[in-house]
């Protein structure tokens, strides 16, 4: 029985993607998930309470670029820290990531 759930908990792990610190996959996680796209006007503030969602899309690249064409829009300096992507799973949010490049 030990054997088992040692075999599960390793399996689970490699199920994962390190790069991201995620539970899913990586290729599920840079180009298949679902994301809620948020932008934060003033990041150096630290507010949670500054992230308006602009649109939700699938994969972190489109996610990137959504942030990337709002800051544009709305003649904001673009900043990496500006935007998350909120996987959502089951319809739920699940885990915030960038795209690392």
């Amino acid at each position: 029985m030990k054997f088992l759930v040692l075999l599960l908990s390793l399996f689970l792990i490699s199920c994962g993607c390190k790069e991201y610190a995620s539970d899913y996959a990586c290729s599920y996680v840079i180009n298949n998930a679902k994301y809620d796209v948020f932008y934060y006007k003033d990041v150096m503030s630290g507010s949670s309470y500054d992230g308006k969602w602009i649109g939700n899309t699938k994969g972190l690249r489109s996610c990137k670029n959504l942030a990337e064409s709002y800051a544009k829009q709305i003649n904001e300096d673009w900043n990496d820290r500006s935007y998350i992507c909120m996987l959502i799973e089951d319809g739920k949010n699940q885990e915030k990531h960038r795209l690392l490049e």
